[in-house]
This record gives C-alpha cells, structure tokens and sequence, in this order.
C-alpha cells in the first residue's frame, strides 16, 4: 500500500510538470509574426548616404533604426508586422579629439522628415522579407 501511495503522488507529480510544460509551450505560441525589411533611402532621387531610417508606431510602442550605407541602402532584420510611420534622422556627429575641426556631412533632408510627429511616410511591414524603398520628393 505504502509503494502505491508512492507510485501515486510521484505519478501526480509528473502529470502536473507535463501540464505545466504544455500550457507554457502554448504561451509562447502567441508571438506576433514579425518581417525583415531592406531598401534604399534616396531624396529627389539620389541616395541619402548618412543618418539613419526610423520605423515608428508610437500607439503599439514598436520601433526600429538602421543606418543607411554609401548607397542609401538599409536592413532591418526583425520587426512586428504592422503600419509604421518612417522619418529620417541625421547622422550623429562623432566625438573627436580635441583642436579637430567637426566634419560637415551632407544631410539634405527637408525638416518635416526628420520629425515622426510630421513625417508623412508610411509603410507597411508584412510576414517575411519585405523590400521598402522610401523616396522623399519634397
């Protein structure tokens, strides 16, 4: 009686561990399905070489950043599906030592876009790989 009593709490022990096992797999079953982005960055048609894109969606609390290349070429491995708001933020000037002139890099692009409270980009990420050229006009 006394190995059954055993065999029965031990057996309990185990189905309640496999419960638990189960209901956390399923728990992680709820992560929302995300894409990669790539694309070029370009401004009255030629590539904004400096400074970095920004994905914003303020109302679910996302956000990314990539730095654009000599190109204005960008990646973005991993970001939630959804609708995004895009502006453009200037380089980030380097710390340099001290007696050095800062370096003036070019950054034409116009005031509104630099601003995710005015930018009027927006695009669309979806499941998977996503190329997402933004050509600001003006």
């Amino acid at each position: 009686m006394f190995r059954s009593v055993l065999n029965s709490s031990w057996q309990s022990r185990l189905g309640a561990l496999i419960l638990f096992g189960v209901v956390a797999l399923l728990g992680c079953s709820n992560k929302k399905p995300v894409g990669s982005i790539s694309g070029k960055v370009t401004y009255k048609g030629n590539p904004v070489t400096t400074g970095s894109i920004n994905f914003y969606a303020a109302e679910r609390g996302m956000a990314a950043e990539a730095k654009m290349d000599a190109s204005g070429n960008f990646s973005i491995k991993e970001l939630e599906v959804g609708t995004y708001k895009v502006y453009i933020s200037p380089p980030v000037p380097e710390q340099l030592p001290p007696g050095t002139p800062p370096k003036k890099e070019k950054f034409e692009v116009p005031a509104k876009y630099q601003d995710p409270a005015r930018s009027t980009i927006t695009k669309d990420v979806k499941a998977g790989p996503n190329d997402i050229p933004v050509d600001i006009t003006d």
